[in-house]
């Protein structure tokens, strides 16, 4: 079995405009001179922290139309309501927690900004970590976890496209549940309704993503790209079906 253990090369980073330009149009090209170049924070801190103040942006805006944000407050109420029901909230705790949650205030907007901020590298860097473990178990791959983080990092560029696209949609079609997915199919969306949930895991960007990480992964591992795109897509395939079935509202 090749050594996969990789020495930076003589080969200089690419600029961080072409890199851009490549996650779209050449993301072999662009993997391959992450793989063979030294250690290069900017590949995942940039695009993350781009990801951050577009998806910070596009969250507020949403929280300026009446009607998203009517529905929002529909959906906590019903959640507050469930819970009280099923016991897991007294009256008074449901009270409070409407009122700590309600969507047209300002400290909602400042929960919202927080998590966007706290949640994102903590996604990133455990997803680089599934992915470097997959590397690890499943393709007996040796490559460093920060060059893992790097090429999770660089997808950021998509999923600042899928935001966008999501928003517009949201906004086009006044609805929360909007997206790039095959629940748009569905009249009237049910968050516990598991067909429903299944549809919006088919997402156009989630297969896209999960297409030029497995490109960035078979540069990375030295592996055939088949065998990381069905590994890599199987994983998804479980996480997805755990979500649904266990009703998780997070994840692609």
């Amino acid at each position: 079995m090749e050594d996969q253990t990789t020495t930076a090369a003589a080969v200089e980073p690419m600029p961080f405009s072409e890199k851009i330009v490549a996650i779209f149009a050449s993301p072999g090209e662009l993997f391959e001179n992450v793989r063979l170049t030294g250690k290069t924070t900017s590949n995942w801190l940039l695009p993350m922290l781009i990801f951050i103040i577009v998806a910070i942006l596009l969250n507020q805006l949403i929280l300026t139309n009446p009607s998203l944000v009517g529905q929002m407050g529909t959906l906590m109420h019903k959640g507050i309501d469930d819970a009280v029901a099923q016991g897991k909230m007294t009256a008074e705790q449901a009270d409070k927690a409407a009122e700590f949650m309600r969507p047209d205030s300002m400290l909602f907007r400042i929960q919202q900004i927080v998590g966007i901020v706290l949640i994102t590298p903590i996604a990133l860097f455990l997803l680089a970590l599934v992915y470097w473990l997959l590397g690890k178990w499943g393709m007996s791959a040796n490559a460093p976890y920060m060059k893992v983080v790097e090429i999770a990092g660089l997808t950021f560029f998509i999923s600042i496209l899928e935001t966008i696209v999501t928003t517009l949609l949201a906004y086009g079609m006044d609805s929360l549940f909007a997206g790039p997915n095959l629940a748009l199919l569905v009249t009237n969306y049910d968050l516990q309704n598991k067909l429903h949930m299944a549809l919006a895991k088919v997402n156009i960007f989630t297969i896209w993503d999960l297409t030029v990480v497995s490109i960035g992964l078979s540069k990375l591992f030295q592996r055939h790209l088949p065998k990381v795109l069905v590994l890599v897509f199987a994983l998804w395939f479980v996480w997805s079906a755990f979500t649904v079935l266990t009703g998780i509202r997070f994840g692609g």
